[in-house]
């Protein structure tokens, strides 16, 4: 039992920028754009590394298999797939309109840093018929129809499976995914999965925050299969991991240091961290911001 610090797979496309650098992420190239850094990833061929401890070098999920499941904990062995993926992006580009119609995709988003007007597009803003739909996609103003919001830095959004959506330029933020083995859907499925009626946006200043003098908590996440919370440290926060989920831990702003029986490690902006399932007695000492995620029990 113990935490281990990860390194990301680094991803440079056209539509990234330079702003990842700012939470410490590095191109594999220097001059090359970054879009996309795989922070917590055990499955496929963007896996993240272990950086720290006597496993140091080798991938998430090659340290999960070696634990026989173990440090994932007992809910992941549930899944055939190990079933979360957190990654930082920065969308430099509006993105395509999109909506995920596999059920095994929710998605958390939370906004890192922002421009000015920037804006994000989630869910429609009018109840409508699936001929209506199929209409405005074939002509191109699938876009009228979708709810804008002005968002920010710490602004979160929880996206159902089968929400439209997309993401204005200019923004940076953190992506908590459900994750699955990839799946083909036909037109037909796509627009069976989609919600279309009004969409209940939920935002991060709808919920209630827990302040105890050491920290303030706030949950953005309480979804089938994951639960994640905000907390805005000064001081100390107690942790124990209990045996049926890993913990992971992003740093988004500040420093601080996690303790344990396993040994201390600084945590800094843009840090990542795996707890393993079972572990007690953690400390998290510092002053910043940052995400906690765990596994939720799958509803019967």
């Amino acid at each position: 039992m113990g935490i281990y610090k990860l390194s990301p797979d680094v991803e440079s496309f056209e539509w990234g920028g330079t702003k990842l650098k700012e939470y410490g992420k590095k191109a594999k190239n220097e001059t090359d754009k970054i879009a996309q850094t795989w922070e917590l990833c055990a499955n496929g061929d963007h896996q993240s590394l272990l950086t720290t401890g006597k496993d140091a070098g080798i991938t998430l999920g090659q340290y999960i298999k070696d634990t026989d499941g173990k440090a994932a904990g007992t809910i992941a062995k549930e899944f055939d797939y190990f079933p979360i993926t957190i990654k930082m992006v920065d969308n430099q580009n509006v993105s395509a309109i999109q909506a995920n119609p596999d059920p095994e995709k929710v998605n958390l988003i939370y906004v890192l840093s922002a421009k000015e007007d920037a804006v994000f597009y989630c869910g429609l803003n009018e109840k409508i018929e699936r001929e209506q739909m199929v209409e405005k996609i074939q002509n191109g103003t699938l876009q009228d129809l979708i709810r804008s919001f002005a968002v920010k830095a710490g602004d979160a959004f929880l996206i159902e499976p089968g929400t439209v959506f997309a993401i204005g330029d200019d923004i940076q933020y953190i992506s908590i995914q459900q994750d699955s083995p990839l799946k083909e859907f036909s037109f037909e499925q796509v627009l069976d999965a989609i919600t279309m009626d009004v969409a209940d946006v939920e935002k991060e200043a709808q919920q209630e925050v827990i302040e105890d003098g050491n920290a303030k908590t706030v949950m953005l996440a309480n979804s089938d299969v994951f639960t994640t919370f905000k907390t805005e440290l000064n001081g100390t926060v107690k942790i124990d991991q209990d045996e049926d989920s890993f913990g992971s831990i992003v740093m988004i702003e500040g420093e601080a240091v996690i303790n344990s029986d396993g040994g201390e490690i600084p945590a800094s902006k843009g840090d990542t961290f795996f707890i393993d399932a079972g572990t007690k007695n953690i400390e998290i000492q510092g002053k910043g911001t940052y995400l906690y995620t765990f596994l939720s029990e799958l509803d019967a």
